[in-house]
């Protein structure tokens, strides 16, 4: 039987895809994204820029062990986090909420991993900052790439003026010359950094919502991969290795 041109392409997409999703089921290298914007001790990486240590890479050895899978490291900008988990290019990704993205439904969600109080950092001589009224004309120095559900709108609008840097300890320099009014941050990050020598005299306004909690998403792109996945956070998260792990990095004695 003799095939047309046409046949044959058909056949040899068939043979492709097949090929492509094998090896989709048989991967064994688990793919996580991570990003220097995720501040000490989410994060932590040597001079070379590779992720030496942090609660992200506590968590996702942890979740690579027991998935029996190799772990790689990708670390990508917050921005390009969302669009590499959908297209499949990264199996998860961490630290993330629901509200915070696009397109939620795109993504599996582990179980809440924690939940995180967001902070308005100022410098010790200011008013505090307890309710919205108190940040209009001020500028606040936000991390790039990152969303502020309660505050889009006044951004938008321009009430309060959203000044992206790179690094808490960047924003906190500038706070610290008078070059900002406000810092935003996570309550486990500037503790921590703060514990670690950071420089500057200030005080910490907590954010007047519901501390929101954490999650990891996993891309919806391999399925028996992402069962896995799932499965292990579910252990993490249940055995209260998460839990420990956080408890140390605030200085916690854990038993």
């Amino acid at each position: 039987m003799q095939l047309n041109l046409r046949q044959c392409a058909s056949i040899i997409l068939l043979l492709v895809a097949m090929g492509f999703s094998a090896a989709a089921a048989e991967q064994t290298v688990l793919r996580a994204a991570v990003s220097d914007t995720n501040t000490p001790p989410y994060a932590i990486f040597d001079d070379a820029g590779k992720l030496s240590a942090g609660l992200s890479k506590d968590i996702l050895d942890a979740l690579a062990l027991l998935s029996k899978l190799e772990i790689q490291y990708l670390d990508l900008p917050r921005a390009r986090i969302e669009g590499w988990l959908e297209s499949g290019q990264v199996d998860v990704a961490c630290f993330l909420n629901p509200d915070w993205v696009a397109e939620p439904d795109v993504y599996h969600w582990s179980p809440p991993l924690f939940a995180t109080q967001q902070l308005f950092i100022r410098r010790a001589d200011s008013s505090p900052i307890i309710a919205l009224p108190d940040l209009v004309g001020k500028r606040v120095g936000t991390t790039r790439g990152f969303t502020y559900p309660e505050l889009e709108q006044v951004f938008a609008l321009g009430d309060v003026i959203r000044d992206d840097a790179h690094t808490l300890e960047s924003n906190l320099k500038r706070l610290e010359q008078g070059r900002l009014d406000a810092v935003m941050s996570v309550d486990l990050s500037y503790y921590f950094f703060m514990a670690n020598g950071g420089p500057g005299n200030f005080a910490a306004d907590p954010l007047w919502s519901t501390p929101p909690s954490v999650y990891c998403a996993i891309s919806r792109f391999n399925p028996k991969l992402a069962a896995r996945l799932l499965e292990g956070l579910h252990t993490l998260v249940d055995n209260q290795f998460i839990d420990r792990q956080l408890r140390r990095y605030k200085g916690e004695r854990v038993e």
